[in-house]
């Protein structure tokens, strides 16, 4: 009987119901949508980074250097020597290490030279096809292979950088031998192949570059020089191409080098190098001083590596070392910020959406005053009046939860494609309800029947005589 009536009174001027339910809906919306933002990116940024205890990379910002590395989401800071990486790659601290090597990418999506211990890091293994196990194989993720069509079998050729617009390296193609499954994590929009592949691709365009730069130095001297000065310019060019064909510049240069180094980094997965021994498995030789790789991820045997090599590395050495587990404190501090800012809005809205239903209540219960005084002179306690009232609220309340919680999730889902392609972080789970949820809606609600309770008390001392002598 209560609820028929409250529901009538809501009905009875329903702009202002509709304007406090939209109001409590919105408020319960933000509010819900950052509780579950939070959860599931914190959820997301310590799942990626769980078995890393340090990342070696090249002097810069450390920050930086974990988004580029572990989340694929910002700019490497640069190349390191992979004989100077080797030293605490093999330190005896180190229970695994697993280098990377970043720079070309394929319709925006990044690819990573590595070894196969970075799929065995994420204890994933290919939905189709196989691990690669030579240069120029490509492994892809769930994500590359349906956005950018590839299947097993298929070539493209990568572009340099990182974006979607960059030189196309033609005349080196990938093969694709496996297709991973969808995982989650960023993996699934990466394409990981050998170390050898990055380092044949640039080293033939490395040669391209200086052979273009050598032609055009004979034909500017050519026309400005003198015989003697031409005879020194060729003298010049015949020791730089020497040094060129001997150096290698920064990966190893011909077929012979390629298959050598193609044995070293793309060994199979069960090829017997098992998750702790990654760069052992692929330094069976001894790492040349020109090979260059972006980072290492490494994982300490004890806690006192932690101590003791980043702190050396990062005064002895030209190279960085950062630690993932403080860097992602600080990221979410420097985002906590806004995330409080955004919070604070969502309990304004709420207390706005409390004070409509006040006034709303107030309002309603000075109008409806003869009949309230009625219900009582008919048998009606006065518990009956003020349960009445606070009904009232509660049903906007309730309806404004449920509407919030809809709409929030709703949101999530709108969201979730966006959040996955920029920021790598999967909020599949977004129907999930959690214990903050319930505190959440619980606080709502309290505030709305704690708005609903002066009119509720209001309506309980109704005077009936006054009240209809009055009428």
């Amino acid at each position: 009987m209560i609820i028929r009536i409250s529901y009538k009174n809501l009905l009875h001027k329903p702009l202002y119901a509709v304007l406090c339910w939209l109001l409590l809906a919105c408020s319960t919306a933000v509010l819900l949508v950052l509780i579950s933002l939070n959860r599931q990116s914190r959820e997301q940024l310590e799942k990626q980074i769980d078995g890393i205890d340090m990342v070696l990379g090249a002097k810069g910002s450390p920050l930086q250097l974990i988004l580029s590395s572990v989340y694929n989401l910002d700019a490497p800071t640069g190349n390191i020597s992979l004989a100077e990486a080797s030293r605490f790659m093999h330190h005896p601290l180190v229970e695994s290490a697993i280098p990377l090597s970043l720079g070309d990418s394929y319709h925006g999506y990044r690819i990573i030279g590595t070894t196969p211990a970075y799929l065995e890091k994420y204890q994933v293994k290919p939905a189709s096809g196989k691990v690669f196990s030579r240069s120029m194989e490509v492994v892809v993720g769930a994500t590359v292979a349906k956005r950018a069509g590839l299947s097993i079998g298929k070539t493209f050729a990568g572009t340099h950088g990182l974006g979607e617009k960059g030189h196309v390296h033609e005349e080196h193609l990938y093969v694709v031998t496996g297709i991973l499954p969808p995982t989650g994590l960023s993996l699934d929009q990466l394409i990981l192949t050998p170390l050898s592949s990055v380092w044949t691709i640039h080293e033939t365009a490395k040669s391209h570059r200086d052979e273009h730069d050598h032609a055009e130095g004979d034909e500017h001297d050519h026309e400005k020089a003198e015989a003697g000065a031409i005879t020194s310019h060729h003298k010049d060019h015949e020791d730089e191409t020497h040094d060129h064909e001997t150096s290698g510049a920064a990966e190893p240069a011909g077929a012979q080098a390629q298959d050598k180094t193609a044995e070293q980094a793309g060994q199979p997965a069960n090829s017997g190098a098992g998750a702790g021994m990654p760069f052992m498995a692929m330094a069976s030789a001894p790492a040349k001083p020109e090979q260059q790789i972006t980072a290492v991820l490494i994982k300490f045997r004890s806690p006192l590596a932690q101590l003791q090599l980043p702190r050396m590395i990062n005064e002895n050495t030209n190279m960085q070392a950062a630690v993932p587990a403080i860097e992602v404190n600080r990221l979410q501090s420097l985002l906590g910020a806004g995330t409080e800012i955004l919070r604070i809005l969502g309990w304004l809205l709420a207390g706005l959406a409390a004070c409509s239903i006040f006034v709303m209540l107030v309002q309603g219960t000075h109008e409806r005053r003869y009949e309230l005084a009625l219900m009582r002179s008919m048998g009606g306690s006065r518990l009956k009046l003020l349960g009445l009232v606070l009904t009232e609220a509660a049903m906007l309340a309730l309806a404004g939860i449920l509407g919030g919680f809809l709409l929030s999730r709703a949101a999530l889902f709108l969201l979730q494609q966006e959040v996955f392609t920029h920021y790598h972080l999967n909020f599949s789970n977004a129907w999930k309800i959690t214990a903050a949820d319930f505190y959440t809606a619980g606080a709502i609600f309290a505030a709305c029947l704690l708005a609903a309770l002066f009119p509720a008390i209001r309506a309980f001392r109704l005077n009936i005589s006054k009240t209809l002598a009055n009428a």
